[in-house]
């Protein structure tokens, strides 16, 4: 993985954090954002995976950066 296509997925991932975020101030400024919710927890779920991903997003480019020979 190089470093631009590491940087082109978090940015895609820091953008759909950032729908979320609009979503969940929208249920706080209702009163919805409780774990009873449905829509809460949903967001709360792609919240996750996109932690999940962010993980693997860093193993990948640390993997790169160690097995990638130096020239």
């Amino acid at each position: 993985m190089t470093l631009n296509e590491y940087t082109e997925a978090a940015n895609a991932i820091y953008m759909e954090q950032q729908s979320i975020t609009q979503e969940l101030t929208k249920l706080a400024l209702s009163a919805r954002a409780l774990p009873t919710e449905l829509e809460f927890l949903s967001l709360m779920s792609r919240q996750w995976g996109l932690v999940q991903q962010m993980a693997s997003l860093n193993t990948q480019l640390m993997l790169g950066i160690i097995v990638t020979p130096k020239k």
